[in-house]
């Protein structure tokens, strides 16, 4: 059975989350199409014909490209899913621990915090921007965008809700990108209270969880290595300081004695020199 996280080790994982939430490119890079998706803005263009008086209508809005949020989402997934450490909720108990919570108190409104957090990630409240109608009734986009979380991306279960099925794989990705949005800005406007707190001289926490690097910056890997080979039956050492040179030999050694083996199975003597005419 695994341990229990400590909360000291329950809100230094948050911390460590919401950072690397904060790296994920459609945060750092595309601010302005995030800014949109949460604040559920469409564009209507109106065409009518000056002739006939026919008008037309069509709904334009941009959304990033499906694989992009699907990383974006599995970073968040920990924060919503009730069963992992750092669970949203489980972060305030534990920032409470850690701080106490008369000093918290004198700082921030946890209901407050809960609340803002809730209204976002609560599928059975009201529609946050939108509802969807069918002929079998109406869905809201929260619960479309967990339709896609939990359908289309982590189980691939097929959709239970008649109204669910008569809708497309596009109409559950783009209630779940205005979702998305949102959540992460409450993680962002989290990660920016802890700071204060930790400013303030209120929290105290690991320099590694500030500092440390939380996602990978290069695809290309080129370091100083040490390159030793040995007989596929040879016992893994223990010590590499203290190798038996009869059985572990670099690789240039190793390619120079199969050079030297396959040159004396050719020429039957063990000399390397160029036989003289």
């Amino acid at each position: 059975m695994a341990k229990k996280p400590t909360p000291q080790a329950i809100v230094e994982g948050f911390i460590l989350r919401a950072r690397r939430i904060m790296e994920h490119s459609l945060i750092r890079d595309q601010a302005a199409l995030m800014e949109k998706l949460h604040t559920g803005e469409v564009n209507v263009a109106v065409t009518v014909n000056a002739k006939t008086g026919e008008e037309t209508y069509r709904l334009r809005a941009e959304y990033p490209d499906e694989e992009i949020l699907e990383s974006l989402a599995s970073r968040v997934r920990p924060l919503i899913l009730s069963s992992e450490p750092i669970y949203y909720d489980k972060v305030l108990d534990a920032l409470a621990e850690v701080v106490g919570a008369e000093t918290l108190s004198e700082q921030i409104d946890l209901d407050w915090w809960r609340e803002f957090w809730r209204e976002i990630i609560d599928a059975n409240r009201d529609a946050q921007a939108y509802l969807v109608t069918t002929p079998n009734g109406s869905i809201t986009d929260r619960k479309l965008m967990y339709a896609w979380l939990y359908g289309d991306v982590v189980h691939a279960a097929s959709p239970r809700s008649p109204i669910v099925r008569e809708l497309s794989i596009d109409d559950r990705f783009q209630a779940a990108a205005h979702g998305v949005a949102r959540i992460c800005d409450r993680v962002i406007y989290t990660a920016m209270m802890l700071k204060t707190l930790i400013e303030d001289g209120l929290l105290e926490v690991s320099s590694d969880v500030l500092t440390d690097d939380v996602v990978v910056t290069t695809t290309t890997l080129d370091e100083e290595v040490r390159a030793l080979t040995a007989p596929v039956d040879a016992p893994f050492p223990k010590d590499l300081s203290d190798l038996d040179p009869t059985v572990w030999q670099t690789l240039h050694q190793s390619i120079e004695h199969n050079r030297q083996a396959e040159f004396e199975e050719i020429t039957g003597n063990g000399s390397t020199d160029t036989p003289t005419p």
